[in-house]
């Protein structure tokens, strides 16, 4: 038996010092926890395995393997921490299905769970050809510089914004079709005069709804929030996230908070309905000055204050000729 478990770690010592490495962390990984479940894999098995493929195959390959079985005691690991009563619940094979030898069952019930009540991953990969050792993420946002579009399937705010500030070209048709769809002469909106806007004035009125959802607006259609799903582009290199619980819940923030640009776009759309001309002379005048133009509309304010007022004095002064109570409010 001593010459078995000496021949054991020498076959183990004279592999390359990676291979070491992972098999030290496997184990590492097992007595950490202990008593969790044979989730955690099975050293003895992961080395029986690395021998057997090194006699018969690659060290690629065997090293590849004990890769693969670290990974799904990751997944395992999450599940078991960030879905404890569905994980104690569960019944899904620890193995893979016949159709997919990346993901065991078990393995596809967390990513669906993660799917559904953290953010959606990826739909348009296909689980069953790659094993995926980073999360997959899924914008929500439009890829405007490689996508095939139809500027009028968008929706009221995007169309004019992408016309006016992305494009920039006010004499392009484009331009007059759009405006045409919203029923509003090019020479009444005034010119656009900025290739960007004043951002250091629009951060210092944020706190107005207006302010914040064209800021919104602008942020989204120049994928600059910060925000990965909406700065996320396929013609961009992904940034890789690491399946971890810090990485899942920043995430799930993130998600989270894209709600709020689609709010404010829905709050442009509902003034776009109600009232498009003034409403993109707004947006214009938030891109040339970063203020909102209310120095008119006060102006309009005063004027129907003073007309009121002089109402009221004339009631006022015909009822006393006339020897009359004057009503009040």
């Amino acid at each position: 038996m001593a010459n078995i478990n000496t021949s054991k770690v020498q076959n183990v010592y004279q592999l390359p010092l990676v291979a070491r490495r992972l098999i030290e962390e496997n184990k590492q990984r097992r007595i950490c926890g202990a008593g969790g479940g044979n989730f955690l894999g099975q050293l003895e098995k992961t080395t029986a395995y690395l021998r057997w493929k090194t006699a018969c195959n690659t060290l690629v390959q065997a090293i590849g393997y004990i890769e693969s079985e670290l990974e799904r005691e990751r997944f395992y690991a999450l599940y078991r921490t960030l879905f404890p009563k569905e994980w104690k619940k569960s019944t899904a094979s620890f193995k893979p299905t016949g159709y997919n030898e990346f993901h065991t069952v078990r393995e596809f019930e967390f990513i669906e769970l993660v799917s559904d009540r953290y953010f959606p991953l990826c739909t348009w990969l296909d689980w069953s050809d790659f094993r995926f050792d980073h999360i997959p993420i899924e914008p929500v946002n439009y890829d405007f510089c490689c996508d095939e579009f139809e500027l009028q399937d968008f929706r009221p705010c995007l169309q004019f914004a992408v016309a006016a500030f992305l494009w920039r070209d006010t004499d392009d048709e484009n331009w007059f079709d759009m405006l045409a769809n919203f029923n509003v002469p090019p020479e009444a909106l005034p010119p656009i005069n900025r290739t960007t806007p004043p951002y250091s004035i629009l951060d210092a009125g944020r706190d107005n709804p207006k302010v914040q959802r064209f800021l919104h607006l602008i942020e989204f259609i120049f994928h600059d929030t910060g925000n990965t799903f909406i700065d996320t582009t396929y013609c961009q290199p992904v940034e890789f996230y690491e399946w971890t619980i810090e990485t899942l819940e920043k995430l799930k923030a993130e998600y989270e908070a894209v709600s709020e640009y689609f709010a404010s776009m829905e709050s442009i759309d509902a003034s776009i309905e109600q009232n498009a001309l003034g409403t993109f002379r707004e947006l214009i005048e938030l891109w040339n000055t970063g203020r909102l133009p209310i120095i008119k509309r006060r102006k309009k304010v005063a004027d129907r204050a003073d007309k009121d007022r002089g109402l009221l004095i004339n009631i006022l002064t015909e009822t006393e000729e006339r020897g009359e109570t004057a009503l009040t409010f």
